[in-house]
């Protein structure tokens, strides 16, 4: 009986450290994509203050 909930706390224990590394992981996968799309956001120029058209 005790091993049985020995096994079963360790089971889940494992389960738990699985879960918390994922999330750790998607979490730091989150913030690079954020990080990239920010920096290309400051690459684009801002648009011009001139709006003309040029007809060939």
């Amino acid at each position: 009986m005790v091993e049985s909930a020995m096994g079963m706390s360790a089971a889940q224990f494992q389960n738990t450290y699985a879960i918390s590394l994922m999330k750790r992981s998607m979490d730091d996968a989150e913030s690079q994509a954020i990080s990239l799309i920010n920096e290309m956001v400051a690459a684009v120029p801002p648009p011009s203050e001139h709006s003309f058209d040029v007809r060939v």
